[in-house]
């Protein structure tokens, strides 16, 4: 499956603005992809070449990123997320599908499964915004300093500075908690790349532990993007799982 050749681009309209997407048409099984921090849909293309064409793949670029909306009076909550991230799979007619979100794009599909929100099952890969996931040993001053570089390489990249402030500003206010993933109860594929230096591959197994019936999936020697580096693997993993749900 071709990014370029095989997608046709779209815009669905949500309560905080229109939503920009790339979109497979098929009549075989459905998913949607949300990308990481700072991301458009285009970081799925490399992967989409493993794909295949039976396949109904809608790619979205989450509010504030890419081609989609980017109000200046929200705060980017993970809430708004979920919101814009509900009206796109009623309006498109995808409530039977499988949503796969990588790292930020992870915490917002946990937090959509973790409501009674029509889905068929998530791949959660190297997800984001477990609770307590700062590193202990950082002060205050630390954090801020490291958050502050984040943001600096998520500029360079050619995102919206007061999108990405926003975001991270919220983000330790809607954090993944015991709570949170017990409420889950779809079938959960959960993905980490065995040498990420993001997120630390030890808080797969605590997904594991909270999201009843889930499963791991490592995959060696990747790092924070398996869908990138490691993409025809990932690509297994995704197609065998959604097989057998």
């Amino acid at each position: 499956m071709d990014y370029d050749k095989d997608f046709e681009e779209g815009y669905t309209a949500s309560s905080l603005g229109n939503i920009h997407y790339m979109r497979h048409r098929s009549e075989g099984k459905k998913l949607i992809f949300l990308h990481g921090l700072g991301g458009t849909t285009k970081a799925w293309a490399r992967l989409m070449r493993f794909m295949p064409e039976d396949l109904d793949i809608s790619l979205l670029d989450m509010l504030g990123h890419g081609k989609s909306a980017a109000p200046e009076d929200i705060n980017y909550t993970i809430s708004e997320q979920v919101q814009v991230l509900q009206e796109f799979v009623s309006d498109q007619n995808n409530g039977s599908s499988c949503i796969v979100g990588h790292s930020y794009g992870g915490w917002v599909a946990a937090y959509y499964a973790s409501y009674p929100y029509p889905s068929s099952s998530f791949v959660l890969e190297d997800c984001a915004g477990l609770a307590g996931n700062l590193r202990p040993d950082l002060d205050e001053q630390g954090r801020e300093e490291k958050m502050e570089r984040l943001v600096q390489t998520l500029l360079m990249l050619g995102n919206k500075e007061y999108v990405m402030r926003s975001i991270i500003d919220a983000s330790l206010k809607e954090q993944l908690t015991v709570e949170v993933l017990s409420r889950i109860k779809k079938p959960t594929l959960i993905v980490w790349g065995s040498r990420d230096d993001t997120v630390n591959p030890e808080y797969a197994s605590i997904f594991n532990r909270e999201i009843k019936g889930s499963r791991v999936e490592i995959v060696e020697g990747a790092s924070h993007e398996p869908h990138y580096t490691n993409a025809q693997e990932f690509a297994q993993k995704i197609i065998g799982f959604i097989g057998e749900n």
